[in-house]
């Protein structure tokens, strides 16, 4: 009898060592995979692109806030406030302006006439960061709200990172820190040949330049979600960059459904900053694309995927 007890409780007490270990396990498997997050922010605010009538500004603006409200997307809209002053529509812009923000739209900084900062001394940049701010903070202060962010234009940071942590410093004595890209759908590239078609009347082209613009939307996803799994070993909050133009105004619902299939819940930039990975790596390139400065940070090279050859033809011929 005695025996029987004493392998009974050694049998208990292998259990009972064995369960933290069982336990670990079963909580591996029934962990579920991290959710996929994007912020999404929206620049060139009021208007990306060829300049188009008040009219039709205001109905693509119209389209871009109703789909963002129909969504529950909280969205932050970079302006450029040099966009406003178009004679005899100022008032207007301005007005249109108040829309984005009276729709919930959070307003940032993106220079007054989207001055490259490799093209800039650091004193020019500072100067056209503050005269694009003046209409912008009224805005703001009006929904008792402060700017808080501010969009480097063509995604071009400082030539070196003195100069651009100079630049930080600078703004965030102002309430500001950088808004970095890690999803971007290039819709400016896309926007000119939809822009030609839409001109033309065209309009089995407009379908076929948005059937391709949200082929390549998910195909830049999937190269996001691929290259930060190589690069940290799991998902990231990503940050997608938009911007406000026609393109994007009658394709918004079709594109939100892109990330909602793959699902991505929408958080806010502030939630998606927070992501520890939004800290400067020990090696520096000048681009506001961070998936670029990640990976050249770790000294690896990912081809990113390109619109088709007929988009970037028309692209560059409009550009000469």
């Amino acid at each position: 009898m005695s025996r029987i007890f004493h392998l009974f409780a050694r049998g208990v007490i292998l259990l009972l060592l064995c369960a933290p270990v069982f336990g670990q396990a079963q909580s591996s498997r029934d962990a579920s995979p991290r959710q996929k997050e994007v912020a999404v922010t929206i620049d060139d605010l009021p208007l990306n692109g060829p300049r188009i009538e008040i009219e039709r500004l205001r109905a693509t603006t119209g389209k871009l806030l109703d789909g963002i409200k129909r969504h529950r997307i909280p969205v932050v809209g970079f302006v450029n406030e040099s966009l406003l002053y178009v004679p005899g529509e100022t008032d207007a812009r301005i007005a249109l302006l108040k829309a984005w923000a009276d729709a919930g739209v959070e307003l940032g900084n993106h220079t007054f006439s989207h001055l490259g900062f490799k093209d800039a001394s650091l004193a020019q940049y500072e100067d056209d960061f503050i005269r694009g701010e003046s209409v912008t903070r009224m805005l703001m202060k009006e929904k008792r709200q402060r700017l808080r962010y501010f969009r480097h234009p063509f995604l071009q940071m400082g030539p070196t990172l003195e100069l651009e942590k100079s630049f930080e410093t600078f703004i965030a004595e102002r309430g500001y820190r950088i808004a970095p890209v890690t999803v971007d759908t290039m819709d400016w590239m896309i926007l000119a040949a939809y822009s030609k078609a839409r001109a033309a009347g065209d309009t089995s082209m407009m379908k076929r330049v948005s059937d391709e613009y949200l082929k390549f939307a998910g195909e830049k996803f999937d190269f996001s979600e691929k290259v930060a799994n190589e690069l940290f070993g799991h998902p990231v909050k990503h940050i997608l960059l938009l911007h406000a133009n026609e393109l994007n105004a009658d394709n918004l619902d079709a594109l939100v459904k892109v990330m909602t299939d793959r699902g991505y819940r929408f958080i806010t930039l502030e939630e998606a900053l927070k992501d520890p990975v939004y800290q400067y790596p020990e090696r520096y390139v000048p681009t506001s694309d961070w998936l670029s400065l990640w990976s050249f940070s770790e000294g690896k090279k990912f081809t990113s995927p390109a619109p088709p050859e007929f988009i970037q033809k028309i692209y560059a011929e409009g550009q000469r």
